[in-house]
């Protein structure tokens, strides 16, 4: 097995079944007044889908069998409050940066698959410092009301 497309098949998994791509999917109750948050939560699971094709892309011009994952049980998740959702998204994507980070350091022999897991972390740390912000404003405009 080449241990680079492995790594590659991973990340894709946790980038196309990140709990971003699920909340881009499956969006919680949220007052009028949220549509702006949904919209950039949605943009930007977009932003990451589109990255994750380019790993599909790549991993299926090399023959490597494809596994695109399932997501993990996220079902708790219909009916909690959107402050809520934006911490759970910030804690997963922290992680997702982390795990990117680790994975890109095993690549450096293989510079197309290096230069594409950097631009995949590169979006997910700008999303991630997104999430952040849009948490908290939520929170401020919480604690105003």
């Amino acid at each position: 097995m080449n241990n680079v497309d492995e790594t590659l098949n991973s990340i894709l998994i946790q980038v196309y079944r990140s709990l971003l791509q699920y909340a881009g999917e499956c969006w919680p109750w949220a007052a009028a007044s949220d549509t702006a948050v949904e919209q950039a939560v949605r943009t930007m699971a977009e932003e990451e889908r589109t990255l994750a094709g380019r790993i599909f892309a790549h991993l299926d011009a090399r023959g490597w069998p494809i596994d695109l994952g399932g997501y993990p049980d996220n079902s708790s998740l219909h009916y909690v409050s959107l402050t809520f959702l934006l911490q759970r998204l910030v804690a997963d994507h922290q992680r997702l940066v982390t795990e990117l980070n680790t994975a890109a350091s095993g690549l450096s022999a293989d510079l197309d698959a290096a230069r594409l897991v950097a631009d995949v972390a590169a979006v997910a740390r700008r999303n991630l410092e997104h999430l952040r912000k849009l948490t908290g404003a939520k929170e401020r405009r919480e604690v105003a009301a």
